[in-house]
């Protein structure tokens, strides 16, 4: 097959449906011996009605398509080129099929002899892309594509990805390939002659530092402990300076000093940094600093992931330059985040007969002889392949062998500088012995974090799924497995216990939707009762252990679900459709945390927002009745660039009023129409946001502008991703899309809020109005206001459809910082005149 030529192919078409749409842009890379021999392209004008959002996808537009040749012209040409040649697309049944259909038409008939679809081959060997759409796979493996969904640029990088995995497949480590290979049979594409023609060719087995594992192999790797010969911070500081080229700044090294003090003298200290000083460079030179002198460690906590994989990749790659350190930094997460080889070792026995389990298989695979840490969010697991790999956690047991996990505390303890993440920050500390120092990055996340973490949510389609995994005896699950070796006799009560907990399941959500708790207490009761005459019917049998392990971890989460019904330690998200009806509980984690601090003695608190109304008090929830060190370095004068505008003609806030409605379109089709630029609106709550968006369908100028919108289910990553791809667009978003992303591009100059940031009441209390909300509506609001403002060039306006900020007593919360002359309240026509200074 490697002989062969591969016609990889790109189409553009007007829609998806093949009835209806049509072909506007075809293109044809050819590959041969993994290299492009040549390219065909051409426009097709078999329809030349273009909508706004395929023109805005493809810059493609009707005038474009205007005399360029039909389907039928080229037809038979184009059948000759693809005849004998490998089929390859990016999601391979869509080109195929629509070019199928349009050969059909002529009366043709094209049934390619192989096909390889690249979104496939992504899949499997490239395991830590983070995600299939080409524009994604081409960042990855750094292929230049200017212009995403144009045939002619997608068919080139399409091609490059295919040489470029090609070329991988061509140097894996063989055993490796082997068993993807029998796993690839189950593939309705050609992979399995790829990888046949591959093996036959190809003899050499690279197996530099892969090691055995069980039935497969993993990659080997160790650090190793080293010093750093003594540096203050005043020498680390202008050595950071010589070599990366930045200015020196007052604030800067400032702030490492006093993080340094803080350090050595074991201060609590809470630390107040305005945005853009420089913080992670700053905190990290003191840690540094800090180690050199007294080989004390320091643990960072941050917010996000983007920007723990920043300060590993970015700020400690450059500072280890400047120390002459050439051993990695750690990044540690929690136990769970790392792959356990006996779950994997689980899933490779499970039946190949599903397409997906073999995919995750065979992804899995190749990351093993990849990855360095084991940590799963290289491999992104989603979906069906997610359930499937937590399944096999779940009935491999709690082994306390835990390969990646035990490698990554190894590690962690022979470094300056641990960092982690606030959600996983509990996991770390209770592994973590001796901590001496502990640095919290990003602390005004940290709250919002630890609530995260507290929580565990129970759904219907969960405990269906997970009792839908042990099965009935004629169905291919745990169930029937386990019924070859063991009597017939307690099969029929097994299950009948799993038909019996099926119907319990219903009976709870039903009930917990009618928000019915001490009916939902009963029938947890049996449902505890079935489970625990299930567990001790299987215990002790034959090869009893996987489903063993499976429902006892099923009975604890009941137990847990019951035991915070009973003690009022719930919240009930109920749907009349019962089956969307959730449940959540609270965990000990906070207790586990707060256990664990009491033996750190030196912790700092840092964020570019932290007080609020001159005050720390709120930070108590960290730091409790301690006395604690506080400093603000503020610099107000980034205010001066941003315009707060409030209008003072619109509506009343109610979601429900037409009129409130429209006039947030207004400003919204105001702000569009003036500037041709795109905007992000942000909502308190879905109901509005939808009630926008409904409205949008019925104005004219949003027939041209495509309006995206954050649901429930959103990948917030991927709407902000399609948000920057579009050069004119409205994206209309909760405030949950603000978290852990950067909302402002190049081409934003406003952002509109519909509501203050409060956090929705927990009940019907607002006793922790001043001490908790508060305090968290302020903190967020500012960092808001900070991305607007991303550079010292940059000038910006906030629109907030929200006039309480004029009138209640804690407007100079929000306001402090804002020159009262950027504080507008005013007409749309004040707004208007506001986007010409921009």
């Amino acid at each position: 097959m490697l002989n062969k030529t591969f016609a990889v192919v790109d189409l553009e078409t007007t829609g998806n449906n093949l009835e209806k749409d049509n072909i506007i842009q075809l293109s044809i890379v050819f590959v041969r011996n993994l290299k492009i021999t040549g390219q065909y392209n051409t426009f097709l004008s078999d329809e030349t009605a273009v909508s706004p959002f395929i023109r805005e996808l493809t810059n493609i537009s009707s005038d474009m398509l205007v005399g360029a040749p039909k389907f039928k012209d080229l037809a038979e040409d184009l059948l000759s080129q693809l005849e004998d040649a490998v089929f390859v697309a990016h999601n391979v049944d869509f080109d195929l099929t629509f070019l199928q259909a349009a050969f059909q038409s002529q009366g043709l008939s094209y049934k390619p002899m192989h096909k390889l679809d690249t979104v496939e081959l992504v899949r499997i060997f490239l395991p830590s892309v983070s995600g299939y759409q080409l524009h994604l796979v081409a960042e990855h493996l750094g292929i230049e594509l200017s212009q995403a969904h144009r045939a002619d640029e997608d068919a080139y990088a399409t091609a490059e990805a295919l040489i470029f995995i090609m070329q991988k497949m061509i140097g894996l480590h063989r055993e490796t390939l082997i068993k993807i290979y029998h796993l690839s049979k189950m593939m309705r594409t050609s992979l399995t002659d790829l990888i046949f023609s591959i093996l036959n060719r190809y003899t050499d087995d690279n197996d530099d530092n892969i090691i055995s594992y069980n039935q497969f192999y993993i990659k080997d790797t160790s650090v190793t402990h080293k010093s750093i010969d003594p540096v203050s911070v005043h020498d680390l500081y202008h050595k950071y300076l010589s070599i990366t080229g930045n200015d020196y700044r007052e604030d800067q090294y400032k702030l490492a000093l006093l993080i340094y003090d803080s350090l050595v003298e074991e201060n609590y200290h809470a630390i107040e940094a305005y945005t853009g000083l420089g913080k992670s460079d700053a905190f990290l030179i003191a840690a540094l600093s800090y180690y050199s002198a007294y080989d004390g460690q320091v643990v960072v906590s941050t917010s996000r992931k983007i920007l723990q994989n920043q300060l590993i990749e970015e700020s400690l790659m450059r500072l280890r330059k400047v120390v002459s350190y050439d051993t990695p930094f750690a990044l540690l997460k929690g136990r769970l985040n790392y792959v356990d080889l006996n779950a994997f070792t689980a899933l490779l026995g499970l039946d190949d007969a599903n397409p997906e389990i073999c995919f995750l298989k065979m992804r899995m695979l190749v990351w093993l002889i990849e990855t360095e840490t084991g940590d799963l969010s290289e491999v992104n697991l989603r979906g069906p392949e997610k359930s499937y790999y937590e399944t096999m956690l779940i009935q491999a047991g709690d082994k306390k062998h835990h390969f990646y996990f035990k490698r990554a505390l190894s590690n962690a303890r022979k470094v300056p500088i641990i960092v982690t993440n606030h959600y996983f920050l509990n996991d770390c500390l209770n592994n973590l012995k001796d901590i001496q120092a502990l640095i919290i990055d990003e602390a005004h996340q940290l709250k919002q974090a630890l609530d995260l973490k507290e929580r565990r949510k129970f759904s219907y389609p969960e405990l269906k799924f997970f009792i839908g995994q042990v099965g009935l005896i004629n169905q291919d699950r745990l169930l029937s497995q386990y019924s070859k070796t063991n009597s017939a006799v307690s099969m029929y009560l097994l299950e009948d216990l799993v038909i019996n907990l099926n119907k319990n399941i219903d009976l709870l959500f039903q009930e917990l939707s009618r928000k019915k708790v001490s009916e939902a207490l009963e029938t947890l009761d049996s449902l505890i009762k079935f489970t625990d005459m299930f567990l001790s019917t299987v215990r002790g049998t034959d090869n009893y252990q996987a489903l063993y392990n499976h429902m006892h971890y099923f009975d604890d989460s009941l137990k847990n679900l019951r035991y915070a019904l009973a003690y009022d330690d719930y919240h009930i998200k109920n749907s009349k459709n019962f089956q969307k009806t959730e449940v959540t509980i609270r965990t000990d984690v906070l207790d586990t945390l707060a256990d664990a601090l009491r033996s750190i003695p030196c912790q700092i608190l840092l964020s570019g927002t932290l007080e609020v109304h001159e005050s720390f008090k709120h930070l108590k929830y960290w730091f409790g009745d301690y006395d604690f060190k506080t400093t603000v370095m503020n610099r107000t004068e980034m205010y001066k660039d941003i315009k707060l505008f409030i209008p003072n003609d619109i509506s009343s806030y109610d979601p429900h009023d037409s009129a409130y409605i429209v006039d947030i379109l207004d400003y919204i089709a105001l702000y569009l129409s003036e500037t041709n630029s795109k905007l992000i609106v942000i909502f308190s709550n879905y109901e509005l946001l939808e009630r926008v968006y409904s409205f949008t369908e019925d104005i004219e100028l949003f027939e041209q502008i495509p309006v995206l919108r954050q649901s429930h289910n959103s990948n917030n990553e991927k709407l902000l991703s399609q948000y920057n791809q579009l050069s004119q667009c409205l994206l209309l978003g909760t405030y949950t899309f603000t978290e852990g992303i950067n909302l402002v591009s190049d081409q934003d100059k406003a952002l509109m809020l519909t509501k203050l940031p409060f956090p929705v009441p927990k009940g019907d209390s607002f006793r922790d109005f001043y001490t908790a909300d508060l305090p968290e509506a302020v903190i967020h609001f500012r960092q808001i206001i900070g991305r607007v403002k991303r550079s010292r060039e940059d000038k910006g306006i906030v629109l907030l459809f929200d006039d309480r900020i004029m009138t209640k007593p804690y407007r100079q919360a929000f306001l402090k910082y804002f020159p009262k002359e950027n504080i507008i309240h005013d007409t749309r026509e004040t707004f208007k005149a506001l986007l010409f200074g921009l």
